[in-house]
């Protein structure tokens, strides 16, 4: 019931009947953070951990997941970082590589991009997920040579890329005007993995890329040569062509 209330939106009705219930265990609090934390109410999130805890209650791995993702939305690193800390002296980071990506993805988050490489560093096992975290982190705080750095680290390890790795580290390119070398690496890899075929937000963010070097005809060709194209597509080749003067 929590959680039908929590994924249609109706948060107080979800709070309510947790409060109804003669007895509350880890999983109904749990779900309850969650319904907050997906719906951008992180502060909530963080209170009902500490309503949790009056009752005697430990967190869990996901309501470790779900308290992170909470802190992240909210930039309550102070908080994160306590998390964190539990979270260690608890074990579960040596057993547990969605709680490492959550953490690596709060500190990214919260722009603290060394401390998120470092616990990406020191996890036990690392996945395309955790990666994503971190580059994407980079990419959006300016660290663009750094996420192509994790790029390179991250297949050296042999996690294979996957979509949203692409499109993070294309815009990474575009930032530093890295099409005419690894651009065009990249290009080539995700034609390979038939990517183009299957998801027009590889296409777009492709198309972004040589724009943002101004390699216009280039930009144009891939969009011409996309099974699909919608108005996000056409509009970052119309935006391109209207900054270079090109009316």
């Amino acid at each position: 019931l929590i959680d039908m209330y929590a994924k249609c939106q109706m948060l107080s009705n979800a709070c309510k009947v947790l409060q109804e219930l003669p007895c509350r265990n880890v999983v109904t609090w749990s779900t309850l953070i969650a319904g907050h934390a997906q719906q951008g109410h992180g502060q909530e999130a963080l209170d009902c951990l500490v309503a949790m805890k009056s009752e005697g209650l430990s967190p869990n791995v996901v309501t470790f997941v779900c308290l992170l993702k909470a802190c992240a939305g909210i930039r309550a690193i102070d908080k994160g970082k306590q998390i964190h800390d539990e979270i260690l002296t608890r074990g579960f980071l040596e057993k547990n590589v969605m709680l490492g990506s959550a953490l690596v993805d709060m500190y990214a988050k919260c722009g603290v991009l060394t401390r998120a490489q470092q616990v990406l560093e020191d996890l036990p096992l690392r996945n395309v997920v955790c990666w994503n975290a971190l580059i994407s982190g980079y990419a959006k705080h300016g660290g663009f040579h750094e996420a192509l750095d994790c790029f390179d680290q991250m297949q050296s390890e042999g996690v294979s890329p996957d979509t949203v790795t692409f499109i993070c580290i294309l815009k990474a390119c575009g930032k530093i005007g890295a099409y005419m070398d690894k651009g065009r690496q990249i290009h080539d890899d995700i034609v390979s993995r038939g990517l183009l075929q299957m998801d027009i937000t590889v296409g777009t963010a492709l198309v972004d890329m040589y724009i943002k070097c101004g390699a216009l005809s280039q930009a144009n060709k891939v969009l011409k040569d996309l099974p699909i194209r919608d108005v996000i597509s056409w509009s970052a080749l119309i935006s391109g062509y209207a900054q270079q003067g090109l009316g």
